[in-house]
């Protein structure tokens, strides 16, 4: 047993992982130790970082929803804005055509007035026309009777 090369080679084996054990086992836990230090820095840092993230999330949803209320106001408001413009040209509208309703009615009126003065002109002027041809002439009842049938026709014509 102690003449086999087998069992010496076992034993520097075993030797050499005993020695290695010894002295590289604080080696390996302190390198262990770090890695999960390093670990454990990282696994707090990710928990900080989703903790930041949540927060920015609740803010970022806080301002959409301020800004969904605050783009509905605005709708809201262009929407009275609108009604309240619509309503305003309506009347002004409305105004500007009673003002032209008005002034064409007057202006109907005036010339109304007017034709009815021409007209009345015409008729005196007929009947002065008449009477100066008719007045050199004697009158009998016959002639006064055709003078007022021509006046009474010129008028007609005029009308």
């Amino acid at each position: 047993m102690f003449h086999d090369p087998k069992f010496w080679l076992a034993i520097a084996f075993f030797t050499f992982i005993a020695l290695v054990i010894k002295f590289a086992r604080a080696s390996i836990s302190k390198s262990l130790e770090a890695k999960s230090k390093a670990i454990a820095e990282e696994i707090l840092a990710a928990k900080e970082m989703k903790e930041r993230a949540i927060a920015l999330l609740a803010k970022a949803e806080k301002y959409a929803k301020e800004s969904e209320s605050f783009a509905a106001k605005l709708l809201k408001d262009a929407e009275d804005e609108a009604k309240k413009f619509a309503a305003e040209a309506a009347e002004m509208v409305a105004s500007e055509i009673a003002k032209k309703t008005a002034a064409s009615v007057e202006r109907i009126k005036i010339e109304e007035i007017s034709a009815i003065r021409e007209i009345k002109s015409r008729i005196v002027n007929s009947a002065i026309a008449n009477l100066s041809e008719n007045l050199g002439k004697e009158m009998t009842k016959e002639n006064h009777e055709q003078v007022i049938s021509k006046a009474l026709g010129d008028f007609e014509k005029v009308i």
